[in-house]
């Protein structure tokens, strides 16, 4: 079973970082996740404000990917942090990474030319309101 780790920032956000370029955060909240004590992947929330958080997601194994992982998070983003949306943005040539994005009904919202040096950014974004088959299941489980 992926067990879920969310008070260990500093060492899911440095894996994440080695997954993702370099990339590095202020301040963010990490989820990461472990399959045989190893992890396996990362979700790290940075950039809160009243409305919206970004959201940055690595992975190594499809497995993470679950509903009960997927839930958590949604609810995370909703109820914890009390936002009605939430901002992810995607390399062009990252197609894994935008399929799971738009399955998860997250949509294309815009781009930013040559985010990534040669390559855009894809910027898509989520309403509350359009998560609600992962929200409302977390309801139920509350």
């Amino acid at each position: 079973m992926i067990k879920v780790i969310t008070h260990d920032n500093e060492r899911i956000s440095k894996w994440a970082s080695k997954h993702l370029e370099g990339i590095t955060w202020n301040s963010p909240q990490c989820f990461g996740f472990e399959l045989n004590d190893k992890l396996i992947g990362a979700v790290i929330f940075s950039e809160w404000t009243k409305n919206d958080i970004h959201v940055s997601v690595v992975s190594t194994n499809a497995r993470m990917w679950q509903k009960r992982i997927l839930r958590i998070l949604f609810h995370y983003t909703w109820v914890t942090c009390g936002c009605i949306r939430m901002s992810a943005l995607a390399k062009e040539s990252n197609k894994k990474s935008r399929r799971l994005l738009e399955a998860l009904g997250f949509k294309e919202e815009g781009r930013l030319r040559n985010y990534h040096g040669s390559e855009d950014g894809v910027v898509y974004g989520i309403l509350k309101e359009e998560s609600e088959r992962w929200y409302k299941t977390q309801e139920r489980e509350a």
